[in-house]
């Protein structure tokens, strides 16, 4: 029986896993803002629930990502962020968050999430803040389809537009996933990793980097970045997820569940066999015993049954008397008590 319950409670979270699906959507990836702007950046619920609690998060190249504001009737700010510069955006049930007077320290991946049960993310929004002093640099990633089966390569692409010479920059790569606490560097490029054009006044790189989509492990979402001696500046990012199929471990689980069931019911169907045939072996004992009791006890009588011969006609000569013929018979009746 615990076996059995085991069963069900790991079928019900692999079925929860596969099952699992985004409820908040982020669609702007990223926004570039200028020391001094306003930004917004918003947060929208995929489903009517409007219950759970929405918080964002915001997370610097580096570092953890920390808890900015948690919204559940009001907003409570954390104490880094209790500032007139941040402030949250109601829209029916939509949360955006608010940014006053861009500072370059605002420069962060910022996360929208949804807590009830479980946490789900959005897919994260970059904010980039340009200075009068920082490098020229921009960076764009060509999307790729969300949803990969598992064993494909996917290659990402990066274009890095500078005014500089690419040999002073360093192109980096970034995975970040849930519930790491900050993205991984997981792979740099070389010189000869990139194919470059130049023009009077843009320099161009484009950069291709191919990951093979195993397991869960190798998903989340990719970040192209360029270094500098003053900054990182990361690219919109490109999100990879495997594609929803059946978990063999569910099959697998799904029929031990299925052969423990049909098991506890063959032994439940043998057992009340077992119980009504010695119910009715008792019985039959009992009446037996009752019979041959019986029989027993009966008294046998007998009776003699005599029969006489007619005679054919009146005035005939009386014939000599035939001796008479005696059966005996058995009567079988209930014994007097």
């Amino acid at each position: 029986m615990l076996m059995m319950m085991w069963i069900t409670v790991m079928l019900f979270n692999k079925i929860a896993d596969s099952a699992q699906t985004n409820d908040v959507s982020q669609p702007n990836p990223m926004i570039t803002a200028d020391v001094g702007d306003n930004v917004t950046l918003h947060c929208f619920r995929l489903g009517e629930d409007s219950s759970g609690i929405i918080f964002w998060y915001k997370q610097k190249a580096g570092h953890e990502p920390c808890v900015m504001v948690t919204v559940h009737q009001e907003p409570n700010y954390e104490d880094e962020f209790k500032s007139p510069r941040f402030s949250i955006k109601k829209e029916q049930m939509n949360y955006h968050l608010k940014i006053a007077n861009v500072e370059p320290s605002d420069e962060a991946m910022y996360y929208c999430g949804l807590r009830d049960f479980i946490i789900r993310f959005g897919n994260g929004t970059f904010l980039s803040v340009k200075g009068d002093g920082d490098v020229k640099v921009s960076v764009f990633q060509s999307g790729v389809p969300d949803s990969v089966p598992a064993g494909a390569s996917v290659t990402l692409q990066c274009s890095v537009l500078s005014e500089s010479r690419s040999a002073e920059l360093q192109v980096l790569w970034f995975r970040a996933a849930p519930p790491q606490s900050h993205p991984q560097i997981i792979y740099t490029h070389h010189n000869s990793s990139h194919q470059c054009e130049s023009s009077s006044s843009t320099h161009t790189c484009v950069y291709n980097f191919s990951k093979n989509i195993l397991s869960l492990s190798d998903t989340g979402t990719y970040y192209c970045a360029v270094a500098s001696c003053v900054k990182i500046i990361f690219g919109n990012g490109t999100r990879v997820q495997l594609e929803r199929s059946v978990d063999p471990v569910v099959i697998y689980l799904a029929v031990a569940l299925g052969v423990c069931v049909v098991v506890i019911f063959a032994l439940i169907f043998v057992i009340t066999c077992k119980g009504r045939n010695r119910v009715r072996v008792k019985q039959g004992s009992v009446i037996d015993k009752t019979l041959n009791q019986d029989c027993d006890n009966v008294e046998l009588n007998y009776a003699a049954l005599h029969f006489n011969e007619r005679r054919a006609k009146r005035g005939r000569v009386k014939k000599q008397q035939q001796p008479q013929d005696i059966i005996y018979s058995d009567v079988q009746g209930p014994t007097v008590t």
